[in-house]
């Protein structure tokens, strides 16, 4: 394998100096079908957006939503009526109080930023959105600066599971998943270090997806780990995510189910029982429709968990740094033991991460040689209780079968499986982002009835 001349492994060769992942996505994307998201008129447009933002406003009780953009919305209805409209027209979207948006300070859901200025400029991410005819409808909560995995934030409010209110929603990006499993936003922004898309997703039943490291623009968001940080996106449906990606300009094609699937068995089996019947009906009905399941020896747990905290923590604490020292009061008490843990580590014990990161994305990079994508639980349980939310064994195992596909920066994506009682997502990893999306459509539309 090390004489392969993949670009991922020069990369790791390089010291994982990675500026973009476009370019080996592109060269492999070529004649790939636009997809058509069918024409959008002003009245529908008009409704759609309305209805929504009625329904932000309704919902906001215990709702995700800090701050709902009700004025801006219908003024820009009313601006663009008769204009021609861009190939988002009628997608509405929520933001991740993460992301600066001009006007409105960025509080990233901390009393550490109760002195934050207003934002000069809108985080490029949001500009394209709405450049395509998006429309934002506000900017929703999160965990304390996504530092944490269970939503719970008692600054900035905590947002309600809409599908299982006496439950967590996950985080860090609490507000994102819930304001699309309400029904308020189409699609919504989230960021993921560690997890906190798909596990947010799996939790509140939608679908949530990070992409490669680095394709979504993360300038204008407030950083927890620089080079574990992915922005993605929050949405019912890959179709959804599909078509916000092609506009996007990236390469995107039709659904196509994956002849040779890997399953991360691992997870599967240290996954609580209820979900571990729900995967294996799912796995099921995909051999059913003729894909060919095999166990592939995922990395080991421990080195994925080490190498995972100890870049994140320490990255975080560099970031923090002079803020905690001067108001270690306006943090979370669960926020400023994990930034003093990060500022302890050693130098030896981080450069040990870095070199398991390596060893780790040569290991992934091998299986998905063999297999088309890989398929696990997207966390080892259902939603946990609100009252259970303060056990400090939580967060780790609900990140323990996320956080690798951000140490390898590789796409994943969380699917909602069926479930009686409450939500829980099934994750796709694969090596591309426009061939994942593909296999997620196909997989979806046969778990959606398995």
């Amino acid at each position: 394998m090390s004489d392969t001349p993949d670009p991922v492994l020069q990369r790791v060769r390089a010291g994982l100096q990675w500026p973009s992942w476009q370019h080996w996505q592109d060269a492999a994307a070529d004649e790939l079908p636009t997809i058509d998201l069918g024409p959008v008129d002003h009245h529908s447009r008009d409704v759609a957006i309305r209805s929504r933002l009625s329904l932000a406003k309704t919902t906001n009780d215990g709702g995700p939503y800090l701050d709902i953009f009700t004025t801006q919305a219908h003024e820009r209805i009313e601006r663009e009526f008769g204009q021609e409209l861009g190939p988002l027209a009628s997608f509405t979207f929520a933001i991740k109080d993460l992301l600066a948006v001009e006007g409105r300070p960025m509080m990233a859901g901390s009393a550490a930023r109760q002195d934050a200025p207003p934002e000069q400029a809108t985080a490029p991410m949001i500009r394209s959105l709405e450049a395509l005819g998006a429309v934002s409808i506000g900017t929703v909560t999160l965990h304390e600066f996504a530092f944490g995995v269970t939503g719970i934030n008692p600054f900035a409010g905590t947002a309600m599971n809409p599908t299982a209110p006496d439950r967590i929603t996950g985080g860090s990006s609490s507000g994102s998943a819930a304001a699309v499993a309400d029904g308020s936003a189409r699609i919504s922004i989230g960021t993921d270090t560690g997890g906190s898309i798909r596990g947010p997703a799996s939790f509140c039943g939608v679908v949530g997806y990070k992409p490669s490291f680095g394709l979504y623009p993360s300038a204008g968001v407030f950083p927890l780990s620089g080079t574990l940080d992915h922005v993605g996106l929050f949405a019912t449906s890959t179709d959804d995510v599909a078509a916000v990606h092609r506009a996007l300009g990236f390469p995107s094609k039709s659904s196509a189910l994956p002849k040779r699937i890997g399953v991360a068995r691992a997870d599967v089996e240290s996954a609580d029982e209820d979900v571990q019947q729900l995967m294996h009906r799912a796995m099921r009905a995909l051999e059913a429709a003729g894909c060919d399941l095999v166990d592939v020896q995922w990395p080991d747990a421990e080195k994925t968990f080490v190498t995972s905290t100890a870049i994140m923590f320490s990255e975080a604490a560099a970031i923090h740094d002079q803020a905690l020292r001067a108001h270690p009061d306006r943090y979370g008490s669960d926020i400023r033991a994990r930034l003093e843990l990060g500022a302890n580590l050693t130098s030896i014990e981080v450069a040990t991460a870095h070199e398991y990161r390596r060893q780790l994305i040569a290991e992934v990079m091998a299986t998905l040689v063999d297999v088309d994508v890989i398929i696990g639980p997207t966390t080892p349980m259902v939603a946990p209780l609100v009252t259970l939310a303060s056990d400090p064994a939580l967060p780790p195992r609900i990140v323990s079968n996320t956080r690798l596909g951000n140490v390898v920066g590789l796409p994943a994506i969380s699917l909602p499986l069926p479930s009686p009682e409450a939500p829980v997502g099934l994750q796709v990893l694969g090596a591309h982002d426009h061939q994942l999306l593909a296999a997620a459509a196909a997989i979806e539309t046969i778990v959606a009835v398995s």
